[in-house]
């Protein structure tokens, strides 16, 4: 790799790890972006594509959408401008030691930024490997060696990258062995209250700050990108992005260092009289007095209000310990089960292709039964244990196809009894849960049973994706009646659940009629960008059937996008235009006609063509689906679990 590539593909990794939400169209990515600025690229074509990624003066308006935090609750997140994105980069190459130094200086964070993550890369052909295409922060290894495999955050995170692996680590008993008091709080609506000025507040102070306004710094800077990424905005910042995650960190680093000191001051010690742990909003308060939980709780209070943030009274818990939950409990009882049931398909027996027991089909097929059971007799939400329990499915899934591998007659009956009883748990989760994350699981799982059917007879293979097409309609279904009543909103976990059934299932899943319903009432509605890709991508599995729909899609967006300056400004438009510009389906000479339109100049079709290779955002083929989900295969890092 030459020296000038390897610059690039660091000082561009921001745009894979820290510019974009977590929750997205499972088709949806930054790749080419990129990719485009690591590789070189057709001199004919660079123009072009200097004239597109011009950055704009000034702000810069985010694509604003919601998802669903649980049953009850949604929350909004942002895709900020690509040209707004690569001034991340710019900034982070810059200031990467600054970000560090402020992300270091509390005793009390339990997930931060620690040290620029080491990579190597030895060919080109690598930046294709999967280590680029994961979303999880890399933690800093134990070991002399990085896993390169895990590397996948610009930084590399101190100490857990999931709240409830804090729960469950030996740190959490050693604080539980020392005190008897846990006080657990939360700061409400922290990223949509922070003030953007308030990061100069954090690393000098606020006098300084307000003496030496407009001055340039690394606060300074920060503090404009952030406004720039956001309308202009100063009250509140954009949710999803890594690098809004830093920006909290750096606040409330300082809101750490100041209880501390406050604490010092009253002649209590951290570790002595006692602890505090905080997982970017979440304090956990540990101590042996009930007056100095107390003292602790109403600094940390006073020290947020001087930032304009509040807790979060709704969710204030109070333990003695043994400092086991509702939701220790249940998760440990749900552990026992699926151990149980993989313990069973990894077996000598199971894998020797021998008939399955009684006990053993009994076991295996009353998962759903049992996780019913579990939620109910320990008082839960469903969606506080969806994650793990989707994920020790994909474990069983990947144990049911290891012993199908033999190829035994027997074995393919018990594969197919496994793998019902599998899919029939996944469904009823995502159904009542029904989130981004749990359809990027439920993606996941599918894919890995997809795998099985290669090695099954034709009527087993039927059987299962008979029981997956009826499933997902059933899902898209609810995901369509569940919506908010404003269907100009985007609705990513039907997005999903539709990408999802056209990708495994192609014209089986498009060609159903209540799928087709769906499509065209989705098609009927006011146009946004995520809609736009999703209605394309499932069009596209039958473009001969979807040709009307195809058209009047495209006319729509084309309508659009009608002045250059709205898609300078608008991250959805220049969204949009990138992948009108890369769609398969659409004329050269269309697509040269908007160009000119927007940008002028005379570009032929050829140089056309070679801009629509390398720009847009959706993976037309689904080509990189698989890749995509294995990014989100861990749970998000801000995520308890």
């Amino acid at each position: 790799m030459s020296r000038s590539i390897k610059k690039n593909f660091w000082h561009y990794r921001p745009l894979l790890t820290e510019t974009l939400p977590y929750e997205l169209p499972v088709i949806f990515g930054n790749d080419r972006l990129y990719y485009s600025q690591c590789r070189s690229i057709d001199p004919a074509a660079r123009p072009l594509l200097d004239k597109l990624l011009k950055t704009r003066r000034g702000y810069t308006i985010p694509y604003n959408y919601s998802i669903h935090k649980d049953s009850d609750r949604v929350t909004q997140l942002s895709l900020i401008h690509p040209t707004t994105q690569l001034e991340f980069c710019d900034f982070y190459a810059r200031y990467e030691s600054s970000l560090l130094y402020y992300c270091n200086r509390s005793e009390f964070s339990l997930r931060h930024p620690a040290a620029v993550a080491a990579v190597y890369v030895a060919s080109l052909a690598d930046l294709n490997e999967t280590v680029l295409k994961t979303g999880e922060v890399h933690l800093v290894p134990e070991g002399p060696e990085p896993e390169l495999a895990k590397l996948v955050s610009f930084f590399a995170y101190e100490k857990y990258n999931l709240l409830n692996k804090f729960y469950e680590s030996k740190e959490f008993i050693r604080l539980e062995k020392k005190f008897e008091i846990l006080r657990q709080i939360d700061v409400s609506k922290c990223f949509y209250s922070i003030y953007t000025h308030s990061i100069a507040w954090a690393t000098k102070s606020k006098d300084f700050a307000k003496k030496n306004k407009g001055a340039h710094s690394f606060e300074s800077c920060f503090d404009s990108l952030m406004q720039r990424s956001n309308y202009n905005e100063t009250n509140g910042i954009v949710v999803g992005p890594e690098f809004s995650r830093v920006f909290a960190e750096i606040i409330l680093q300082d809101v750490d260092n100041k209880v501390q000191r406050a604490l010092a001051e009253k002649s209590l010690l951290e570790g002595q009289h006692y602890a505090i742990r905080r997982y970017v909003d979440d304090y956990s308060i540990f101590s042996n007095s009930q007056d100095t939980v107390q003292q602790i709780d109403s600094l940390i209070r006073q020290e947020l209000l001087n930032y304009k943030l509040y807790i979060n009274e709704s969710k204030l818990r109070d333990f003695r310990r043994p400092f086991v939950t509702n939701l220790t409990q249940a998760r440990s009882d749900m552990r026992a089960k699926t151990s149980s049931a993989n313990e069973i398909l990894t077996g000598a027996e199971w894998k020797s292709g021998a008939a399955a027991t009684s006990r053993d089909r009994h076991l295996i097929g009353s998962l759903v039964q049992e996780i019913r059971v579990i939620v109910r007799r320990h008082d839960v939400r469903l969606s506080n244990l969806s994650g793990s329990l989707l994920g020790s499915l994909r474990g069983l899934a990947r144990a049911a196809n290891a012993a199908l591998e033999r190829s035994l007659s027997t074995s393919v009956d018990n594969w197919s009894f496994a793998t019902r009883s599998i899919l029939e748990c996944a469904f009823y989760i995502t159904s009542v849960d029904l989130r981004v994350r749990t359809t990027y699981s439920l993606c996941q799982l599918l894919t890995i049973v997809k795998r099985g059917t290669n090695l099954l007879p034709a009527v087993a293979t039927d059987l299962v994706m008979h029981t997956i097409a009826e499933e997902l309609v059933g899902i898209a279904k609810i995901a369509m009646t569940s919506r908010k009543s404003d269907t100009n909103e985007d609705c990513i976990e039907l997005c999903n659940i539709l990408i999802c059934g056209a990708h495994l299932l192609k014209e089986r899943f498009t060609n159903n009629g209540q799928v087709e319903h769906i499509l065209d009432q989705l098609l009927q509605e006011k146009l946004t960008y995520f809609k736009y890709i999703t209605l394309k991508y499932c069009f596209l599995r039958n473009e001969i059937k979807f040709a009307s729909s195809l058209a009047q899609l495209n006319k729509k967006a084309e309508t659009q996008l009608d002045t250059l300056e709205s898609i300078r400004l608008k991250s959805e438009l220049y969204h949009l235009f990138c992948d009108f510009l890369g769609a398969p389906d659409i004329e050269v000479s269309r697509k040269r006609k908007l160009f000119v339109k927007l940008f002028g100049g005379n570009p032929s079709n050829a140089e056309i063509e070679k801009l629509g290779d390398l720009i847009g955002f959706a993976d037309w083929k689904g080509v990189w689906i698989e890749h995509s989900l294995k990014r989100r295969q861990m749970r998000p890092v801000y995520a308890v679990a």
